[in-house]
C-alpha cells in the first residue's frame, strides 16, 4: 500500500485502499440480502381424539379394493366413479354444516384413481375442510 517515491519517502496509494473497502461493501450488500427472516407461527392443535372447532368429521375410508365406506359405511361399488350414493349422503350432511371437516382415508395400497374419484366428488359438492388421513390397517 506504501510505495518509495523517487526523493526517499514513503507515498500513500488510495486506489487498493479504495478496491478492498469496494469488496467489503459488496461482501456485506450481499450477505445481508441473504438473510432470512423467520417468525413462530402460533396454531392451536387439537389433542388427541378431538375433532377439530368442535365439529365431528366425515371419515371417507377408500380400502385396498376401492371400497368407499361413509363414516364406517359402505357405500358406492367399487367399480362406480360417479359415487352417487357417497355424494347424496355427502350433500344431506353439509347442507346443515358446509364447514365440517373431512378426511380422506385411503389404504396403503389403494389405488390413485379411486383417491381421484373420491376428490372428484369433494369437488364436486363444494367440500371446504379437506383433508388426508392415515388408514388403520
Amino acid at each position: 500500500m506504501t510505495s518509495k517515491t523517487g526523493d526517499g519517502e514513503f507515498g500513500f496509494q488510495i486506489a487498493p485502499m479504495l478496491d478492498v473497502l469496494f469488496v467489503l461493501l459488496l461482501f456485506f450488500m450481499v450477505a445481508t440480502g441473504a438473510q432470512k427472516h423467520e417468525t413462530n407461527l402460533v396454531v392451536p392443535l387439537p389433542g388427541p381424539g378431538e375433532a377439530p372447532s368442535g365439529k365431528v368429521p366425515i371419515t371417507l375410508a377408500i380400502d385396498a379394493d376401492g371400497q368407499v365406506n361413509f363414516n364406517g359405511a359402505e357405500t358406492d361399488s367399487p367399480v362406480d366413479h360417479q359415487l352417487p350414493q357417497t355424494m347424496a349422503r355427502l350433500q344431506a350432511v353439509l347442507a346443515q354444516a358446509p364447514n365440517r371437516p373431512v378426511f380422506i382415508e385411503p389404504a396403503p395400497t389403494t389405488r390413485q384413481q379411486r383417491v381421484m374419484d373420491v376428490l372428484n366428488l369433494c369437488k364436486a359438492v363444494n367440500v371446504r375442510n379437506l383433508a388426508f388421513s392415515s388408514s388403520r390397517e
